[in-house]
């Protein structure tokens, strides 16, 4: 990732000359310095489609788009040439290079460590129905079928954040298939995803995207799994089953693609698990907004018999009362998942005040239908949480994202990893058949991982 800064050089470099040019007598005859600030926004603007939405380089284009805006203003007030501009005052070019620094520092600090390409190696890429699909294995033609390990990427992320946890878990054993729907960078949703993420269990707005989201994830589970069970090919005369088992799927999911697969735990039947068999399913940082619902503001009525002044006042109460946001309950239906089924979540669900091992709501609006689903389960179930773990942790979103973990004073612990954990739990927990299992290596879980079972 550490290219992205040759760009970034150059856009802080045509910025630089820009407010360095009134104040150096050489500098101020050539005319069309004064433009670079529109190329600077254009360069900043061109960083999105070749390395995605990168908030830290957000300081420099807000601070580009504003200097482009008085280049363009001072062009319409007839100031063609720009020879006035500043008229070299130092004020005028010390606090621009200040502002400049910082953005420019922003940029260059958080820009992420880790590379953010895809890897290739034992990796096959395939596309259907608007989607990505790429499934991780050593090799192709290999006689051994490995259990398949289905995931479905977070919505705050792409195929490139779960890369390194699918590679670790093809290493761990697994024939891993990552699917996602193909979309563009959108602002708007981007900004409506963030608010349901954070108000989704307080806002009724807000639980209105996220029960979105869901649905939109339900559709890709469905037809991921109608996919899977067609038996593609995969390279040559290579199929899917060639090399993964029918009669070990796990399925994964993140955030909401993990709410869908609870949703639609009891539709896992009939045409599907005649293809397939379902051993597990994997929830991660599941929020569950469909099993929120609305509580129905108490709205008086109007009496028959009131006078104008009383129906006037009462119309105006009732008015206000139906502005008034409406408060998110948990709804009485919670799903009685018959299939094992392992959660999860960040260290916030767990009361501190009770023992690190004890799960209960520290914040149980947040996770408060998330911990019924659990106690309700048919099945066994696995509440499991790593110690400092943010919510956008298990999909390696810190390390892809700084700024943001930053801002919200949230840091990634080295000693666990996703994969680490879900290969623990399908190798301890499940015998997924005399031929599959073996290949699952052994993991012991390191110190931070705190597990709490729900025997049936």
């Amino acid at each position: 990732m550490r290219e992205i800064w040759i760009p970034l050089a150059l856009i802080t470099l045509f910025i630089f000359l820009h407010i360095i040019r009134p104040g150096i007598k050489k500098l101020k005859t050539i005319d069309g310095l004064a433009w670079l600030p529109l190329l600077a926004l254009i360069s900043t603007l061109a960083l999105i489609p070749s390395y995605g939405f990168r908030p830290e380089t957000l300081p420099l284009l807000l601070y580009s788009a504003v200097l482009t805006v008085i280049v363009f203003f001072k062009q319409i007030n007839g100031d063609i040439k720009f020879r006035s501009f500043g008229k070299g005052r130092f004020v005028l070019i010390f606090f621009p290079l200040v502002l400049l620094a910082a953005a420019g520092a922003t940029a260059f600090y958080f820009t992420p460590q880790k590379d953010l390409s895809f890897s290739t190696l034992g990796v096959h890429t395939l596309n259907a129905n608007g989607y990505t699909i790429r499934i991780y294995t050593d090799d192709i033609g290999i006689p051994e079928k490995r259990p398949l390990l289905v995931i479905l990427p977070p919505e705050l992320g792409s195929l490139a954040v779960i890369d390194e946890t699918a590679c670790d878990l093809r290493d761990s054993g697994f024939t891993v298939l990552a699917c996602a729907r193909n979309r563009n960078f959108n602002p708007a949703k981007t900004f409506r995803m963030i608010s349901a993420f954070f108000s989704g269990n307080v806002s009724a707005a807000a639980n209105k995207r996220g029960r979105a989201l869901e649905d939109r994830r339900k559709e890709d589970i469905t037809f991921i799994i109608s996919w899977i069970c067609q038996n593609p090919r995969i390279e040559g005369t290579v199929q899917l089953f060639n090399i993964a088992s029918r009669d070990a799927v796990y399925l994964t999911g993140y955030d909401t693609g993990g709410s869908a697969l609870i949703l639609l735990e009891d539709s896992f039947s009939g045409t599907s698990r005649d293809a397939i068999t379902i051993q597990s399913l994997i929830a991660i940082e599941a929020p569950l907004w469909s099993l929120y619902t609305e509580q129905a503001n108490q709205i008086p009525d109007i009496p028959a018999d009131a006078g104008w002044y009383d129906s006037v006042k009462l119309g105006i109460h009732r008015w206000l009362l139906e502005l008034k946001p409406k408060k998110i309950a948990v709804t009485n239906y919670i799903p009685e998942l018959s299939t094992p089924v392992l959660f999860l979540v960040s260290d916030w669900s767990r009361d501190y005040t009770t023992g690190p091992k004890r799960f209960a709501g520290q914040r149980p609006g947040r996770y408060e239908a998330l911990h019924k689903c659990f106690s309700l389960t048919k099945n066994r179930a696995f509440l499991v949480s790593a110690d400092s773990a943010s919510p956008l942790d298990y999909s390696d979103f810190p390390a892809h994202y700084p700024l943001i973990m930053t801002l919200l004073k949230t840091s990634r612990r080295s000693e666990w990893n996703t994969a680490a954990i879900i290969t623990y739990f399908a190798e301890s927990v499940y015998n997924t058949g005399e031929g599959e299992s073996r290949f699952l290596k052994h993991i012991g879980l390191q110190a931070g991982i705190q597990i709490e079972v729900n025997r049936k």
